[in-house]
């Protein structure tokens, strides 16, 4: 700052632009291309994340429970398995035999895939198994009499992921053990991560 004519300096107005002067004008903001711009990854990240509240609406990442059933002239048998399954999480597993027909059935053999049970840890079934062949799980239900539902019920962690199917098959067999009749239902576990 100047001094003035007596060779002093003003320190009143000492960094104080006088009122009459105009700031200098502010320089214009660059140009930019106003437009987001994704790599193909994110936008596939981005279709995926819009799609998972559609597809848990649908219960793709529930927990499912299916009915299959078989009737045959003698036996009816039906399966209630877990049909979407998630990992390290334990479900049940029912299979239940009816006697359809007017008389006593001194026997019926029932054969589930062992494919199946092996995809699962700590499996336990009530009655236990009379039998592990290898290729089924062999349950013997007797002396069913007319109109009586047995059931043999197991739990099993998933221990796989995917899916797995099962055939659960079954037998009547007289007091000699000659088969009378028989069958076979089919049905599947999906199991997430």
């Amino acid at each position: 700052m100047a001094a003035n004519d007596d060779g002093e300096a003003p320190t009143g107005t000492a960094g104080v632009r006088a009122s009459r002067e105009e700031p200098p004008p502010l320089p214009e903001p660059p140009e930019v291309e106003r437009r987001v711009r994704l790599v193909p990854t994110q936008v596939a990240g981005l279709v995926m994340v819009g799609l998972m509240p559609l597809l848990s609406f649908f219960g793709l990442f529930g927990l499912g429970v299916g009915n299959v059933e078989a009737r045959g002239e003698l036996v009816t048998v039906r399966a209630q398995h877990p049909t979407v399954h998630r990992l390290k999480v334990r479900r049940p597993l029912v299979l239940l035999v009816t006697n359809a027909s007017g008389a006593a059935l001194p026997a019926v053999e029932l054969r589930l895939s062992r494919g199946y049970v092996e995809a699962f840890s700590d499996v336990s079934f009530t009655p236990a198994p009379d039998a592990i062949e290898p290729a089924a799980y062999v349950f013997v239900v007797t002396g069913l009499a007319p109109g009586e539902t047995r059931v043999v019920s197991g739990e099993m962690q998933a221990n796989d992921y995917w899916r797995h199917e099962a055939t659960l098959s079954w037998r009547v067999l007289d007091e000699a053990g000659a088969a009378l009749g028989g069958g076979e239902l089919a049905f599947g576990t999906f199991v997430w991560p």
